[in-house]
């Protein structure tokens, strides 16, 4: 396994398992922050190593990150299949903390399983989103961490 393959696989796995718990995943509200977060370590991972250069490998940080939001977003799916199957209710969660702060939620419905092919469009949609959100981490991790070359005075 290369490298990138590897940086990709732990950003993304640990950042996609994170998201699809309960709690933490709320965390992942704030702008997919986490995926964004398994971008930014899987280009780390990559870029810890490098030797500095005059030119930031951009092209490295988005396939780093496209990987890791791929690998991420498999796993939130997983993830969320044995949490639901634990007997975890996103929905219902989410309707309880809204109406403690005084949201009214309907709560009829909430209940309500999804079709074999509503669930299958959400997976499919979970990893787009995380692919395209990692991707930008990664972008991001690279600006971050490329290790410039010291000029000569």
């Amino acid at each position: 396994m290369n490298e990138k393959m590897k940086a990709a696989l732990i950003g993304g796995v640990s950042f996609g398992i994170a998201s699809a718990l309960p709690y933490l995943s709320y965390v992942n509200g704030i702008c997919c922050s986490l995926y964004i977060g398994g971008g930014v370590l899987a280009a780390y991972l990559i870029m810890k190593d490098v030797p500095p250069q005059a030119r930031a490998p951009y092209k490295d940080g988005a396939v780093v990150g496209v990987l890791a939001g791929l690998f991420g977003g498999v796993a939130a799916v997983i993830t969320s299949l044995v949490a639901k199957a634990l007997g975890y209710d996103p929905a219902a969660e989410m309707a309880a903390t809204m109406q403690q702060f005084g949201i009214p939620m309907p709560t009829e419905g909430l209940g309500v399983d999804p079709t074999a092919g509503m669930q299958l469009l959400g997976f499919v949609m979970t990893i787009v989103f995380d692919a395209i959100f990692a991707t930008l981490g990664g972008l991001v991790g690279v600006a971050i961490f490329h290790k410039k070359e010291a000029k000569a005075d």
